[in-house]
């Protein structure tokens, strides 16, 4: 009886609560809807002297990232990063090259150009010349390039630079050049 009564007063505490699962809060992936930012901001001020006041110049540059707030911001992302075929290659850089040295007066942009492919694989440049010289041995290396050839005739860019490999006097061999040591006096400029 006692079990009667205790079950018949605790009873009426019990909430129905089916139906207040109905309504759920949204999920998120990492961070919730809202104000949800990455921001950046950088500054830079210079005190300016005048003669009786004094003013600071400045410039901030403010950058801001939203995060994902959804897993499609991430399965789908808006930017596409599919690979895309280069803009410009290797031949189109020694097409550029042979046209600045005609224009110029390097003598023979082409010969010139095929100089100092052979005058680089002639004296190939080391570790310790710093980054300019890493970057004119990989522009002047055309064998370190797994790019087709445009024109049959890029195909001398490889000649010339075999012919540095295996002869000392590229200087004879491309005669139409008329600048003495292309190569020195293309890397006093930039150095």
């Amino acid at each position: 009886m006692i079990v009667l009564i205790l079950c018949h007063r605790v009873s009426p505490k019990i909430r129905d609560t089916s139906e207040a699962f109905t309504a759920r809060q949204t999920r998120s992936l990492i961070y919730p809807e809202g104000t949800n930012w990455v921001q950046m901001v950088v500054g830079i001020g210079f005190p300016v002297e005048l003669r009786k006041e004094s003013v600071t110049w400045g410039a901030t540059l403010k950058s801001y990232y939203l995060l994902p707030t959804n897993s499609n911001d991430i399965l789908h992302p808006s930017i596409d990063y599919e690979r895309k075929r280069r803009s410009f290659s290797r031949w189109d850089i020694y097409s550029a090259i042979k046209n600045f040295m005609d224009k110029f007066n390097f003598g023979t942009g082409k010969s010139c150009l095929m100089r100092a492919i052979c005058e680089a694989a002639l004296a190939p440049f080391d570790e310790k010349t710093g980054l300019l010289a890493e970057i004119m041995h990989v522009v002047l290396t055309p064998s370190t390039t797994s790019e087709e050839v445009q024109d049959y005739t890029d195909l001398e860019y490889h000649a010339a630079e075999e012919l540095g490999k295996t002869s000392s006097n590229c200087a004879r061999l491309f005669s139409e050049c008329s600048t003495v040591y292309f190569l020195e006096q293309l890397t006093k400029i930039f150095t």
